[in-house]
């Protein structure tokens, strides 16, 4: 049965007129796939395409989502290519394939509520100017509180953050608008967006991926549409667990180089200050909790990244 969206009044019912195909990365998250590829069972879009690219999994993934889900298409690359990588090799395969419907990027550790995708793919057939969509994303621990509710980015400033974050869902606004950036956590992407964009900037090792594909969007005209009547539960820090140094180093790493991206050089007596403001604010937060290491993370990425040091 084709899936609907129920209008107001004796409006017909919208239904799907292209195909979506949801590409899902994964690097060992059995645990979390369970949840995520059952929700997507239940999820009654017509046409939809569930593509799995492994990262070189050494866990049972690929194994068990065979024998648990046949329906899914699962991809190996053999080797971890982190977000940005294992999303295109998704994206090269549907460029290949002459595919003309929408993708969506979507996180393993999610779980999407029966009716979300019908939201998000009508919302953004409906809005000739938006290129991207996004949900309302909730914690999968505590669905009445959001994670992401559209996102902000500051033009002078360059900080770049959650709108919405850790509030009641309550209390926000549930009505569409654009935002500054769409979260790679669930990204659409309409149809044609990914000839005019191009794929993701690999150049990021770990975090800014979707800020950068989000500002890629809007240099060349697109909007990006927040639709929080659109919902997925996210598992928060699934991959990288919780708040380390690791994960402190990475995404001030990500940061500068995406301020150096995009932002000119006439902006950045402004960015120094601002940012400098930033990592100190993190790292007497950090200290306040007794996360040392973290603390002095932060300053090493920003270090690594304005030095030009490889990865570790």
């Amino acid at each position: 049965m084709p899936a609907v969206f129920e209008g107001a009044g004796s409006a017909p019912a919208w239904q799907a007129t292209r195909p979506l195909a949801i590409i899902v990365v994964n690097w060992n998250g059995l645990d979390v796939l369970a949840d995520c590829f059952a929700s997507l069972g239940d999820a009654q879009y017509p046409q939809l395409r569930v593509i799995m690219v492994d990262n070189g999994s050494t866990d049972d993934s690929v194994a068990w989502t065979r024998a648990h889900h046949p329906e899914v298409e699962i991809v190996k690359t053999g080797e971890n290519l982190r977000w940005a990588g294992g999303n295109n090799v998704g994206l090269r395969l549907l460029q290949k394939e002459s595919f003309r419907g929408h993708i969506l990027l979507l996180n393993n550790d999610t779980i999407v509520p029966q009716g979300s995708l019908s939201r998000l793919v009508r919302a953004l057939e409906e809005d000739p100017a938006a290129w991207v969509a996004t949900p309302r994303i909730c914690y999968a621990a505590d669905p009445a509180r959001a994670w992401y509710d559209g996102g902000l980015v500051g033009s002078w400033s360059g900080w770049v953050r959650h709108d919405g974050i850790r509030q009641l869902t309550g209390k926000l606004d549930p009505g569409q608008r654009y935002t500054d950036y769409a979260t790679g956590c669930a990204m659409l992407l309409g149809p044609g967006v990914l000839e005019k964009v191009g794929e993701l900037d690999e150049g990021f090792f770990f975090y800014g991926e979707d800020t950068d594909y989000s500002l890629r969007v809007t240099a060349l005209g697109g909007r990006l549409l927040h639709v929080p009547l659109s919902l997925v539960l996210h598992k928060v820090s699934a991959s990288l667990k919780g708040d380390s140094p690791r994960k402190a180093w990475l995404r001030t790493r990500s940061h500068i180089h995406l301020l150096r991206k995009h932002w000119p050089a006439r902006a950045w007596p402004v960015l120094l200050l601002t940012q400098l403001a930033f990592l100190s604010g993190h790292t007497v937060w950090n200290l306040w909790h007794g996360r040392l290491a973290s603390a002095m993370a932060l300053w090493q990425g920003a270090a690594d990244e304005l030095c030009g040091r490889k990865y570790t």
